[in-house]
């Protein structure tokens, strides 16, 4: 079905539409150093933290959990596991160590991106803990080449974590927002990209809309609701969404098949180099 002029007009009008001072709040410290992800990617204070895990997939492009890859390939999957010491293929170790052996023949999880049943699941259970789920705060990050020409201008957010542009959404409308706002430029005509096309002309900008706009998603790169009782962080280069809040939550994500999650310490650290244990 081509996508109507009517949602191209809707897309058109979408704009980050919250006070860039709504991330004031967010306490996480961008050192030098190598420090721990709870205060470092997430807001310190809650009760509890986990770790949604990306999917991976396979050579059919079909989803494949990490515990999967990790029973094929003879590795752990633990809190601080790393995607690159359990499947292997990393061409740069930080540890000095050479190339490592590829040991999963599949493709490795999406970085910067949930993708949308697991985000969808994640929304589900998040909305269930907050008493303002008609009120949140969705920041993107502003370096994703997706967004409209038209953005450059407004006023950003220097956080959470990297410059973001952020939005205010009922909870129940951030799945929406997340497959709408990377289609602007595609509405507006100056999508941040070009198509090649072999032996004939470019598509038009009418044509890219139609062909590109429906497929679009960005998870957000953070999101609170308004009383804060959790909050999720996602950076651009990591391959897991961090989420902070209390125990009932946390229980909750790692109860729920849809998702593959971890228990996450306050200690724990997403460095390159975290994983001690799949050496």
């Amino acid at each position: 079905m081509r996508p109507s002029s009517e949602w191209r007009a809707h897309l058109a009008a979408i704009r980050p539409d919250a006070d860039p001072a709504e991330a004031e709040w967010w306490d996480t410290d961008w050192g030098p150093d190598t420090p721990a992800a709870v205060g470092f990617l997430v807001p310190r204070g809650f009760e509890a933290y986990a770790r949604v895990l990306h999917p991976a997939h396979d050579g059919e492009r079909d989803a494949v959990t990490w515990a999967t890859v990790a029973e094929e390939t003879g590795t752990t999957l633990h809190p601080e596991a790393q995607w690159h010491r359990i499947a292997g293929g990393r061409e740069y170790d930080p540890r000095g160590e050479g190339i490592e052996p590829r040991r999963w023949p599949g493709n490795e999880p999406r970085v910067g991106v949930l993708e949308r049943p697991q985000f969808e699941a994640l929304v589900d259970v998040l909305a269930r803990h907050t008493t303002s789920p008609g009120r949140s705060i969705v920041g993107f990050w502003v370096g994703y080449g997706v967004w409209p020409v038209a953005w450059h201008t407004l006023p950003t957010a220097p956080g959470p974590g990297r410059e973001s542009y952020l939005f205010e959404r009922p909870v129940s409308e951030v799945v929406t927002l997340c497959a709408e706002a990377p289609a602007v430029a595609y509405a507006l005509g100056t999508p941040t990209g070009t198509s090649m096309v072999i032996g004939g002309p470019p598509p038009t900008a009418d044509e890219e809309f139609e062909i590109w706009a429906p497929h679009q998603w960005q998870s957000p790169s953070a999101w609170w609701p308004a009383d804060r009782a959790w909050a999720t962080s996602n950076d651009t280069d990591l391959d897991s969404t961090l989420v902070g809040g209390t125990r009932a939550l946390v229980d909750d994500l790692l109860a729920d098949e849809r998702l593959e999650v971890l228990p996450w310490p306050v200690d724990g650290s997403l460095w390159s180099d975290a994983d001690t244990i799949n050496v």
